[in-house]
């Protein structure tokens, strides 16, 4: 069955997953799913920057309150898992070498389908592929707000802004995420003319396309400013988005574009003084040979718990390089080692001296950091700090816990018996005795991941007992194969060694279940016979479902009550005047007055548990009918109930004839109308029979002959009125709507979407047909071939509307039609156009009436960046109420369009309520 909406879902971002690290473990949390979004992170882009929530949009990294999603990869791209919520912001963070603690390591490898070890991901630092190889210097938090829409898929320093702008609302005084854009592109040197879009991907064209060389080069000196001083540079962004585009606007030049000395560029902004001379600075690189140098010494130590140290390595001058009066200049170095002060490390020079006296290592792998100041010259203040780390690991005499695969088979025989059902509450408790040996035979801690495979489970370790409890209520993110793992913890003293983990497959969750009751159901069907439905006659009566539905799942429970199967299907027999509503406790209301006499009206129930819209972690019950009694006629006849805007009966009373035509792209046709009621059935006339000896329809799109010449030959034809070989066909009336089936098997619509009642009684109305098809009909005496002055429409100082209608094709029976709308503001010789439906074009141009013609004729000539050129032309044809019907046609480089109907009005709210109910153009 198709979904449906039940009441309002969570929100929730639909996204997909993945990551990685420098050990080439991958994070993502599984398959991508389709229709997801996926993140990309840069000022270059970002590999392995942490991707996380921002929960309280602090714009900080806490792994005990926000949510890590993972790792970027090389592309600075990440995939989250469909159906992820954000509680805060999007954000994601650098990692500088040395920056990843245990408990962040631990975060990434929960996350890694290889059941990697938290130390597989200690030595993971951030680096900016402007500069391949090189590791980041700045650990810093870029946001972006969190929406619905693409732009969701960019996290950069340009969108960060928009976050930080955002963040200064309160919430008495929000700032808009419009708001928000529009003063970032402001502060980023945007107009109306040149726009800038803060969430494209500048990066990717940035060594050929100048703009985008000139965004890049802004983000890499927000990145630069922003670390310096993160508070201050919140507090002063606008000041300094200004000056980084300044400084941008500067140094890159169609010369410098793509170049290495531009990218090693660094201005850095003072956050605390944006105004203050931008200090010019080049980044501070590590030399690659002297780090693989390095390496090969540390590589070779053999170093052993319990041994005396004292061992050097050579650390070349040229470890670090920066660029002072353009020469590149080697840089001292300092050095960090970490642990509890067992291993002492001392740089002298190039000579690194590692010592330690009787060594009692609290780890297996130690980490020696060596860093360098960045400066902008050898004696200017300190940028910020360059480091790269290398790793040694120690022979422990201390061995970690070592998985038994006996007891491990044992224990998953023991999971493949479990049954689980989402939404319905499991517990199992199990003997993990025997799953770890220890050497040393210390009592191990044992802990799982379950509560990140499977969310709503957690699990208990009892020391006494050796028994772990995993228990909760499954809230899976999808019902496919899921594996958790055990680990061990040795709780050794000094050194505390986690095992490698064991893992188990977890059988297949089963999807929740919402059963029927069928004694309920028919309860409620005996009670809706009494009911009682006469039109004209006041209805109300109340259904309770909440006992129709039985589950032993449990969540946030939701109901559906309507006349459509489907609350995206229209109500294909509905009680009209009786609306149906539900609310969260399960009450069904039915209340109003029918208004027609209906027959076979089915009303229509659901339940779902933990509804969002999607597909994987709902469940939802079969959708229950209830036969509603037939609604009866009144015992007096009522005046039938005239709608507000639609055909009725008295349109077919006038015997008036109409003229119409079409707005149809490269299709206008235009001819003799009438409704007619000739006492049995209500007909629409349009033209003559085919093989008629005088056609009361043409087309003034055509090449042979201009359009008032087509207009004027309809107004010498006879009375067509009189006309004996009228092409008529029945019509029904219903809702103010006309239907008719001229065409066997398909049923077209005639809507209404505007109406004019003149004081003489006639009617100008525009009607759409079948959803796309847009014709104006008039009743009144109007001549087809009337042309009104222009110089009184367009004038200096007044602002008009205008639709477009544009197909793929020449217009036919067949060809889908899109509309637009958009607004002339006319000076004495010169126009502006901006569209307005939908948003996004605009374009100035000249202005010319020319008045020596036989009819007055507007010459419209397009000047801007964003147009195609074209000159337009346009008479004016009639008045039409808040509108006027116009003949257009255009001229550019190709040629000359056919002649089309215009629709213009003086009026935005009249042309946006109709443009509104059509299709409208994607772009």
């Amino acid at each position: 069955m198709k979904k449906v909406s039940l009441l309002a879902a969570s929100v929730a971002l639909a996204l997909v997953g993945c990551g990685g690290s420098d050990g080439g473990s991958d994070t993502n949390t599984g398959t991508p799913s389709a229709g997801g979004i996926i993140i990309t992170g840069f000022d270059g882009y970002f590999k392995n920057a942490v991707v996380f929530d921002d929960v309280n949009n602090d714009g900080v990294l806490d792994v005990n309150v926000d949510t890590v999603f993972g790792l970027t990869k090389a592309d600075g791209k990440i995939t989250l898992p469909k159906g992820t919520e954000f509680q805060g912001s999007l954000a994601l963070k650098t990692l500088k070498p040395g920056d990843t603690d245990k408990a962040l390591a631990a975060k990434l490898a929960a996350l890694s389908p290889a059941a990697d070890s938290y130390s597989d991901f200690m030595n993971t630092y951030t680096t900016d592929m402007d500069h391949e190889g090189q590791p980041m210097a700045n650990a810093v938090v870029f946001r972006a707000p969190v929406s619905a829409e693409d732009k969701t898929a960019v996290i950069s320093p340009l969108t960060d802004l928009v976050a930080i702008e955002m963040a200064k609302g309160t919430a008495e005084n929000p700032v808009s995420e419009e708001a928000a854009i529009a003063a970032v592109t402001a502060a980023l040197g945007g107009t109306d003319e040149q726009p800038i879009d803060l969430f494209s991907d500048f990066v990717k064209d940035s060594k050929t396309n100048l703009e985008s060389a000139k965004l890049h080069k802004t983000a890499q000196i927000l990145t630069e400013s922003k670390a310096k001083n993160p508070v201050a540079y919140e507090q002063n962004s606008a000041e300094i988005a200004a000056v980084a585009q300044e400084e941008s606007e500067k140094i890159v030049t169609d010369e410098t574009m793509g170049s290495d000395d531009l990218l090693n560029q660094k201005p850095v902004i003072n956050p605390s003084a944006p105004t203050a001379p931008v200090v010019s600075n080049y980044k501070l690189l590590v030399n690659e040979d002297a780090k693989i140098a390095i390496q090969k010494e540390i590589s070779a130590l053999a170093i052993t718990e319990g041994q005396s140290l004292d061992t050097t390595i050579t650390i070349p001058a040229n470890l670090f390089q920066d660029k002072y009066d353009n020469t590149q200049t080697n840089v001292q170095a300092v050095v960090e080692i970490n642990g509890e002060g067992e291993i002492t490390a001392n740089l002298v020079g190039e000579t690194l001296t590692l010592s330690a006296n009787n060594l009692q290592p609290t780890q297996d792998i130690y980490t020696i950091t060596l860093k360098a100041e960045d400066k902008a010259t050898a004696n200017s203040e300190v940028l910020n700090t360059l480091s790269t780390t290398f790793s040694f690991k120690v022979e422990l005499q201390n061995s970690a816990p070592v998985v038994d695969t006996d007891t491990q088979t044992n224990i998953q025989t023991l999971v493949d018996s479990w049954k689980m059902q989402q939404g319905a509450a499991f517990s199992q408790t199990f003997s993990v005795d025997g799953l770890f040996s220890d050497r040393e035979g210390d009592a191990l801690t044992y802990t799982t991941n379950i509560n990140s495979v499977v969310p709503g489970l957690t699990s208990k370790f009892n020391k006494n007992t050796s028994e772990m409890t995993i228990s909760g209520t499954p809230q899976p993110k999808n019902l496919g194969e899921l594996a958790f793992t055990i680990i061990a913890d040795d709780g050794h003293p000094a050194t505390r060694l986690a095992s490698t983990p064991a893992s188990f497959t977890l059988p297949a969750i089963e999807a929740g279940e919402i059963a029927i009751d069928t004694n309920v159901k028919a309860e409620l069907q005996e009670k809706t016979t009494t009911w009682q439905l006469k039109v004209g006659t006041a209805f109300n009566q109340t259904l309770n479902i909440s006992e129709l539905f039985d589950s032993a799942v449990n969540g946030d429970v939701q109901y559906y009550a309507n006349y459509a199967e489907h609350d995206n299907a229209p109500a294909s027999n509905p009680i009209n005047g009786v609306n149906v509503t539900v609310d969260q406790s399960g009450l069904v209301t039915l209340v109003g007055t029918p208004t027609q006499v209906t027959n076979g009206v089915v009303l229509y129930l659901a339940q779902g548990i933990n509804f969002s819209g999607g597909e994987d972690n709902d469940i939802e019950s079969e959708m229950v009918l209830l036969n509603l009694p037939n609604v009866q006629p009144a015992d007096e006849t009522l005046p039938p109930v005239e709608p507000e805007l639609g055909f009725t009966e008295t349109h077919f009373n006038t015997n008036k004839v109409w003229k119409m035509g079409s707005f149809a792209d490269r299709d206008g046709e235009i001819g003799h109308a009438m409704l007619l009621n000739n006492g049995q059935n209500l007909q629409f006339c349009w033209g003559s029979q085919d093989g008629a000896d005088q056609q009361y329809a043409s087309n003034i799109s055509r090449w042979d002959q201009s359009a008032y010449t087509t207009l004027a030959r309809l107004d010498t034809l006879p009375n067509y009125a009189d006309y004996a070989q009228r092409d008529c066909w029945d019509v029904q009336l219903k809702d103010g709507k006309l239907y008719d089936n001229a065409d066997a098997g398909e049923i077209y619509v005639y809507e209404m979407l505007y109406q004019n009642k003149t004081a003489n009684g006639d009617y100008q109305i525009i009607l759409k047909i079948n959803g796309d098809e847009l014709f104006w009909m008039d009743s009144t005496d109007a001549p087809f071939a009337q042309s009104l002055s222009v110089s009184d429409k367009v004038a200096d100082g007044k602002i008009e509307f205008d639709m477009t209608v544009e197909s793929e094709t020449l217009a036919d029976e067949s060809t889908k039609l899109y509309y637009a709308a958009g607004k002339f503001e006319y000076a004495s010789a010169a126009y502006e156009y901006t569209s307005i439906m939908p948003e996004g074009f605009y374009t100035p141009g000249e202005l010319e009436i020319d008045e020596t013609g036989e009819h007055e004729m507007l010459i419209l000539k397009e000047t801007g960046d964003q147009s195609d050129y074209k000159t337009r032309y346009r008479y004016v044809n009639h008045n039409f109420g808040d509108f006027y019907v116009g003949i257009k046609w255009s001229e550019d480089s190709y040629g000359t369009s056919s002649p089309d109907f215009g629709l213009y009005s003086y009026s935005q709210e009249a042309m946006e309520k109709v443009v509104s109910q059509l299709p409208l153009l994607a772009d």
